[in-house]
């Protein structure tokens, strides 16, 4: 036996998320459950990890195909924004000045802006940005990773800046 053939495979897809674009990676063997980390794409287990596994209702079954078809696509489950300095900067036309990202992973949210030096690290951009508290929180516009490739290469020269 393989050992993609000794888990039963699921998908977390409650809304905005759905089966073709789910929020997280499952599978479980028996009564134990693991769940893809979209921090170190390793599988890890859910007892002394994270606090609970997904309610059933939310859990959608995926053949181990489809599962490693996911596991596959680190990009599938990266979110990219534009970033402007402020709403006020990004509606009177003036262009945005880097990218950020967010992979939302079962363990913790993980947000990352693209920084000077060419380097993605750790930032609260995208926490602002959603954080109704703000006073002055930055703009951001939601990209593909094509475009955010594209940007990146324009503002900062660098090709490549997406991977993961």
């Amino acid at each position: 036996m393989t050992d993609q053939n000794k888990y039963e495979y699921f998908v977390k897809a409650t809304p905005p998320y759905t089966e073709e674009r789910p929020s997280s990676l499952w599978r479980r063997s028996g009564d134990e459950w693991e769940f893809l980390s979209l921090l170190d794409w390793g599988w890890h287990q859910v007892e002394n990890t994270i606090e609970h596994r997904p309610m059933p209702e939310a859990l959608f079954a995926v053949t181990a195909e489809r599962a490693a078809e996911f596991e596959a696509d680190r990009q599938g489950w990266v979110q990219y924004w534009a970033y402007y300095s402020s709403e006020r900067r990004w509606k009177s036309g003036k262009g945005p000045t880097t990218v950020v990202r967010r992979r939302r992973s079962p363990e913790r949210i993980y947000d990352e802006t693209f920084m000077q030096g060419n380097v993605w690290e750790p930032d609260s951009a995208v926490f602002e940005f959603f954080d109704a508290r703000q006073t002055n929180p930055p703009h951001l516009e939601e990209i593909t990773v094509e475009e955010a490739e594209r940007l990146l290469q324009e503002i900062r020269g660098v090709m490549g800046a997406t991977e993961l």
